[in-house]
């Protein structure tokens, strides 16, 4: 017993170091939930020149095409994406998540400008912009954040709720 406990310490100080030495220009994930026809994924992501973040992916999936096939339910769909930026730690990610929680104690209608990147393909994000955000009471739901974003010629809309928040931040605290 006294021999695992320091090699099981030992085997996450180095998973954890090892883990913010991937290639430039890919995601490393850390926890994905899909609720109703939202995704969101929190990952790393290390950009050509260095620069290491956190991200939480804000995905909405669109169907294209819905068919039945010799008896079976088969459907196209498309997913645009925006990845707002948490930080450059995972302290100013936990902050962020944070933020976002306390936003939804605010008044419905209240908003709040986050940074941003948008998919660019291939696991790539593209240049940083802003994402607006709206605290919005749903009825027989309640408060969520509501973010838009448009990507091609459509307009993408992703609730953010309370619960989902709290799920992330305590994926992103069980890797400390």
């Amino acid at each position: 017993m006294k021999r695992i406990l320091p090699t099981i310490v030992l085997a996450c100080v180095l998973t954890s170091a090892w883990a913010q030495d991937f290639p430039a220009g890919m995601r490393n994930e850390i926890v994905e939930i899909e609720q109703n026809e939202d995704e969101y994924s929190l990952f790393t992501y290390k950009d050509e020149n260095g620069a290491f973040g956190y991200y939480l992916s804000l995905g909405r999936v669109f169907p294209i095409l819905e068919a039945e096939i010799f008896g079976g339910q088969t459907s196209l769909s498309h997913i645009d994406e925006t990845c707002l930026c948490l930080g450059a730690t995972k302290e100013e990610a936990l902050a962020t998540i944070e933020s976002m929680l306390a936003l939804l104690e605010e008044a419905p209608g209240t908003t709040a400008a986050f940074q941003c990147r948008r998919s660019s393909g291939g696991e790539r994000l593209s240049v940083p912009d802003q994402a607006n955000c709206v605290v919005v009471k749903r009825f027989l739901q309640g408060k969520r954040l509501c973010f838009q974003f448009v990507s091609g010629g459509r307009t993408a809309d992703v609730d953010l709720t309370r619960s989902t928040l709290k799920t992330l931040r305590w994926s992103l605290n069980l890797g400390r």
